[in-house]
């Protein structure tokens, strides 16, 4: 999802403007400090309990409230409104809480240094999610999740070349779009920037339409996916495949159910391996002949946007096929990985700015979530092909 205007700004300062002399900052000198990052911390951190932690009994939650509501209000079809109907859980709580707190009572300069740390937890959470996986997990999925991560990042790139054409949007903004959604939003966004060429303005304006239309599907796929009786393995591939950013997609999977959202994160991995490839791909499908005259190499794309922490994710898997740790241990890790979203996800909403749909504009809006919902559209038919041949529950 969005990140700190600040944290944009520096990232993207660091991909467009730095020189090649200059001395490479690490992930972690691109963060405030602790000090100053504290007060966004505890607010996070307050925030998520008080929405409620999974596996914590505290009764004083807005989750307990709405599940008292439930109880005393009348039932739907047999059904709780908030619960069972509307699919409140600790993800929508976190995020509308969050939001609501960002829109209406505001967020104060003290906090936003914290909020940039809400990344980290994501990276963090999806290490530990290696903690849930063992051998057969990979061999049921991984074949699948490679074909359906590879067909939707370059067959999405494609759509939004053509749409970026026929709307005469213009190369970097046609490279930008299809970046961000094919892709990890604003990680891909902000890599293949420099190469495009683009404005910081036309930055900001993909990141808010990949940003919305992401927050629209962190809502509504998990509805289409209970009226569709998509199962977990199939909704987690379709939210991995058809969601922009990637804390967008584990929110969007652990929105439908546990196991969907271990199958969303353990996808888009995938995804997030291809993003070199990726990039060069849309560089040069979206590029004229005097751009594409600039010389690229691909390791260096590899070696500057490949995501470390999937080697965090990779080494707890291997320890976990291992079984150096018992089965109750990696249920308590896997309850302190949702504790570690629940936090990015209150992290999240705060730095959600409903005005950024105004930002986007008419035009990008229109581009973006029509092709946007073109892809989503593709991966359902790939995942139905996917069930009728017997690989896919």
């Amino acid at each position: 999802m969005e990140i700190s205007k600040m944290a944009q700004d520096m990232t993207y300062n660091q991909a467009v403007g730095g020189r090649s002399e200059a001395r490479k900052p690490s992930v972690w000198s691109a963060l405030p400090s602790f000090q100053k990052s504290l007060p966004g911390l505890l607010a996070m951190a307050i925030l998520a309990v008080l929405c409620g932690l999974p596996g914590i009994d505290f009764p004083f939650t807005l989750d307990s409230l709405l599940r008292y509501i439930d109880s005393v209000l009348p039932p739907i079809y047999g059904k709780g409104l908030f619960v069972d109907l509307l699919h409140f859980n600790y993800v929508v709580t976190s995020l509308i809480v969050g939001i609501l707190v960002r829109n209406v009572v505001g967020v104060p300069n003290s906090w936003e240094p914290g909020l940039t740390y809400s990344g980290v937890f994501m990276n963090v959470g999806i290490i530990i999610l290696g903690s849930q996986y063992m051998l057969r997990d990979l061999i049921k999925l991984g074949p699948i999740s490679i074909v359906v991560m590879s067909f939707m990042v370059f067959g999405g790139a494609l759509i939004f070349t053509v749409m970026g054409r026929f709307f005469k949007m213009g190369d970097a903004m046609t490279g930008l779009l299809a970046a961000a959604f094919s892709m990890c939003g604003v990680s891909a966004c902000i890599a293949i920037a420099p190469m495009v060429k683009a404005k910081s303005e036309e930055v900001a304006y993909a990141i808010a339409v990949s940003v919305t239309f992401g927050l629209a599907c962190l809502f509504v796929l998990p509805f289409v996916g209970k009226l569709m009786t998509l199962s977990n393995d199939a909704f987690g591939l379709l939210a991995a495949a058809g969601v922009p950013n990637s804390n967008q997609v584990i929110a969007t999977g652990f929105n439908y159910s546990f196991e969907a959202g271990k199958v969303s994160g353990f996808t888009n991995i995938g995804r997030l391996v291809l993003i070199p490839a990726g990039v060069l791909f849309i560089y040069f499908m979206t590029l004229g002949k005097e751009l594409r005259s600039t010389e690229i190499s691909f390791w260096e794309i590899l070696k500057e946007k490949f995501p470390l922490f999937v080697f965090g994710f990779a080494f707890v898997w291997t320890l976990n096929c291992l079984q150096v740790w018992p089965v109750p241990a990696s249920e308590a890790m896997g309850k302190v990985m949702e504790w570690f979203f629940a936090v990015c996800f209150v992290g999240l909403g705060l730095q959600t700015k409903l005005a950024d749909l105004k930002k986007a504009g008419p035009k990008g809006i229109v581009i973006g979530y029509v092709a946007g919902f073109m892809r989503i559209g593709l991966c359902l038919v790939l995942l139905f092909i996917f069930i009728k041949l017997g690989y896919l529950k």
